[in-house]
């Protein structure tokens, strides 16, 4: 695309309006933008229903006549995850080893944490991070470059390393959401009695 920055504004600023049905979708947007601003100062349970069922409605719409290609763009998702779970590069690789390290200094820096929530996010953080930390000394090791993904794995070790790795990175993910899920529905059912 040749496009300058300036042709490439006037587009974008055209492009609500370059079909009916472009132009249908930014009513319905600036309605239910509307109706949310409205609500904010209202504050009626029977707005944010109508709002919510208003949404459902229209996305039910858009899944009810491009059913094929979402079931073909939801699954194209899902095998770019699992590639980069089960194949990950070593950008994304190196990527979850830091997310591990700021959860683990995150729960020790945090005070109001469970005893019970800090064991267990130590122990799932830390092994990612030997695990990681195994996985760049194997690669040092065999003398293997960490850009070619082909070469890391064909290298058995190195393979079932970022295999469990994943697994465990996964694990910590899923938990730390799962707590926060209930954490929160904890605390409002606790501040509401």
């Amino acid at each position: 695309m040749d496009l300058s920055i300036l042709e490439q504004l006037m587009t974008f600023i055209t492009l609500p309006f370059q079909s009916f049905l472009t132009i249908e979708i930014l009513l319905i947007f600036i309605i239910l933008l509307i109706f949310l601003l409205y609500n904010e100062k209202r504050k009626n349970n029977k707005v944010k229903i109508a709002i919510i069922a208003l949404i459902i409605f229209f996305f039910s719409l858009l899944v009810f006549y491009f059913f094929d290609d979402i079931v073909t763009v939801l699954s194209e998702i899902i095998k770019t995850i699992m590639r980069c779970f089960y194949f990950p590069n070593i950008v994304f690789y190196n990527l979850t080893a830091i997310i591990s390290l700021v959860i683990l200094i995150y729960t020790i820096l945090k005070n109001n944490l469970t005893k019970l929530n800090k064991i267990i996010t130590y122990i799932l953080t830390l092994i990612h991070l030997y695990l990681f930390t195994n996985f760049i000394s194997l690669a040092i090791t065999n003398n293997t470059s960490l850009t070619d993904i082909a070469n890391i794995y064909q290298h058995d070790n190195m393979f079932i390393i970022v295999l469990f790795s994943q697994i465990i990175f996964i694990i910590l993910i899923l938990y730390k959401v799962i707590y926060h899920f209930c954490y929160i529905r904890h605390s409002k059912l606790k501040n509401t009695k």
